[in-house]
């Protein structure tokens, strides 16, 4: 019996620990069921706070862009008053504009070679390359040994003229006086002319060479007239010869502007019309007018060289610059089109203003639209994507819209 007691004693012990621990691991499990809820409940509250101002800033977002998205409307009273005349888009001709490369070149009928009369020495350059001169202005200086003898001979010929005219002195004093021969007067005569016919041919020749008679041998190059100095072939201390091209000499305010178009393109070209051109490098547009043309087209390429002469003036504009003709010459293509005075500019792109009615109020909202390069004398546009045939849009006025448009961005910026 006792062993049987003892036996149930350690059971129950056993049981007794086991109890325990299963206790232990409820009462564990049971907190940390505890504090997940707990942790739960407020991860829950803080993003049901957040969502709330989600939706109320999206709600605040939403409303601000859906304000910014409004168009303007106006009552047909205010269209009058403002001047806003609608019109829709539709099919027709427009001009269209062909691209050409081209070049400006010097207007040779406005250009000056300087050579020198003589051969000599470069004793003096007053002048560098791109510098502007004025008409006469010294260029250099060229040490002459023929110019030298020629001044040499001038003056041995006014020492004869002045020898001849001292002896027709004293042969007609002598003849007056009877005392001389008519014959010696007369040949006394005859020397005193020659002398004078020697010494103003000297003096001719001397000026016709733009030398002088004082300059003791120096001949100086002038400019021959106002421009700029685009050529420039001497240096101090070289000899240069005979009508050798020193300068060239060219006046930039009036330049050529030449380039090649096709000979399809010849409905395009005639005398004496205006033409636009644009810069390369700034995108800048100036005019021109057609000069000349080939009588025919380059037999190989069929192409026709035009030359037109600037008429623009602008410091950018310089010899050999490249630039684009703008060619202008009615399309027989249907195309979508509007007026361009409907074009207006926002944030840098094209836009029209569409108009559609709201009850008694016309609304209008800016539609960006993708336009063909443009003809300057042509009142219509080529509207490439933006715009479908038959929708209404400001034809006049659209400034005004983009005005306001403009100020209530601003009031709802601030």
């Amino acid at each position: 019996m006792l062993n049987m007691k003892n036996i149930l004693n350690k059971q129950s012990g056993k049981v007794s620990q086991s109890l325990m621990m299963v206790l232990a691991i409820c009462i564990t499990l049971l907190i940390a069921m505890a504090l997940l809820l707990i942790n739960k409940n407020k991860t829950g509250s803080a993003d049901a706070h957040d969502h709330a101002e989600g939706e109320e800033h999206g709600e605040a977002e939403h409303g601000a862009e859906t304000e910014h998205e409004e168009g303007i409307a106006l009552t047909a009273k205010q269209l009058v008053e403002q001047g806003i005349q609608l019109a829709k888009v539709e099919q027709g001709t427009v001009m269209s504009v062909s691209a050409y490369p081209a070049k400006l070149n010097v207007n040779t009928d406005q250009q000056a070679h300087v050579s020198p009369s003589f051969s000599g020495h470069v004793e003096a350059v007053y002048v560098e390359l791109g510098q502007g001169v004025k008409k006469g202005q010294p260029l250099a200086v060229l040490l002459v040994p023929d110019l030298v003898d020629q001044q040499a001979n001038l003056k041995i010929e006014q020492a004869n003229l002045e020898l001849a005219k001292q002896d027709f002195e004293r042969e007609r004093q002598l003849w007056s006086q009877g005392i001389s021969a008519k014959q010696d007067y007369q040949r006394a005569l005859n020397s005193y002319k020659q002398a004078q016919i020697q010494v103003q041919a000297t003096q001719s020749r001397l000026q016709a060479y733009g030398a002088a008679s004082t300059s003791q041998g120096r001949y100086v190059l002038k400019a021959p007239i106002n421009g700029v100095i685009s050529k420039k072939d001497l240096v101090l201390g070289e000899n240069v010869q005979l009508a050798d091209q020193l300068f060239v000499i060219d006046q930039l305010d009036q330049l050529w502007l030449e380039f090649i178009v096709p000979s399809t393109e010849l409905s395009a070209i005639t005398l004496n019309k205006e033409i636009e051109f644009k810069s390369l490098q700034t995108g800048n547009v100036f005019k021109a007018v057609i000069q000349t043309m080939n009588s025919e087209a380059d037999a190989q390429t069929g192409r026709l060289q035009i030359r037109a002469k600037v008429l623009s003036s602008a410091h950018e504009l310089r010899p050999n610059l490249m630039v684009n003709v703008m060619l202008e010459q009615q399309s027989s293509k249907q195309a979508l089109r509007i007026l361009k005075t409907a074009i207006q500019q926002i944030e840098g792109k094209d836009v029209v203003f569409i108009a559609s009615a709201h009850g008694a109020k016309t609304e209008f909202s800016a539609q960006p639209v993708s336009i063909a390069q443009s003809a300057t004398q042509s009142q219509w546009i080529e509207v490439t994507s933006g715009l479908a045939q038959g929708q209404q849009y400001v034809a006049n006025g659209s400034f005004l819209l983009k005005s306001e448009l403009e100020k209530g961005e601003a009031s709802h910026e601030h």
